[in-house]
């Protein structure tokens, strides 16, 4: 009678190629399934850029590029304050028509970036929580005394501007009549402290009065 199996030695081999198949599996999956997180979150930072960037060109393409002392309140052109407060390290200050006239304009406005992320690393650290909300900001603000208080204490008068609180850089510039908006934002996927996920938008803006 032939009776056959298989020997230790090809038990062994067909063990350690299955192990080798199955090494190869699972990181081929954690490979496909960092990429779609990846790729997932790289979206949803667009879209939160883009949001930020839309919601500013709407009012900001309507400010005005020159100034007027005999108007009340008097008209200021466009102008980008560098270090306007602590933890801001840019503004954009502007001001629009209330009226089709052109002699009524609304009160100053500010387009104000907030960052307490001192020193870059992305976590809320030890004397950065500015506002004291528990939440690292690092976001754009639009800023503006509607009842003419003095302040900006009011409801309304402080709001964010888009979804966007990862704001790693912002940038105003003015070349003539048109004002260049440039965003980057970095963010960190659950679970990971490295690597953040970074998008860069930038737009051009081109002033209408």
């Amino acid at each position: 009678m032939d009776s056959r199996g298989f020997t230790l030695v090809e038990l062994v081999i067909s063990m350690a190629i299955l192990a080798i198949i199955s090494v190869l599996g699972i990181v081929a999956l954690q490979s496909s399934t960092t990429s779609m997180a990846t790729a997932e979150s790289k979206a949803d930072v667009q879209d939160n850029v883009r949001d930020a960037l839309a919601a500013m060109t709407r009012e900001l393409q309507m400010a005005s590029k020159t100034s007027d002392d005999s108007l009340t309140p008097p008209l200021d052109a466009v102008a980008i304050n560098a270090n306007p407060a602590a933890g801001s390290p840019t503004e954009l200050v502007f001001q629009t028509p209330t009226s089709g006239s052109g002699r009524n304009w609304s009160r100053p406005i500010r387009y104000r970036y907030l960052n307490e992320d001192a020193n870059g690393n992305g976590r809320l650290d030890s004397g950065e929580d500015l506002d004291s909300d528990s939440v690292l900001s690092r976001r754009i603000v639009r800023i503006q005394d509607r009842n003419g208080d003095g302040d900006t204490a009011d409801t309304g008068e402080t709001t964010p501007v888009g979804g966007a609180n990862d704001l790693s850089t912002v940038q105003f510039a003015r070349t003539g009549d048109v004002i260049t908006i440039t965003l980057t934002a970095d963010k960190f996927m659950r679970g990971r402290r490295s690597d953040p996920v970074r998008v860069t938008v930038s737009s051009d803006v081109y002033l209408q009065n």
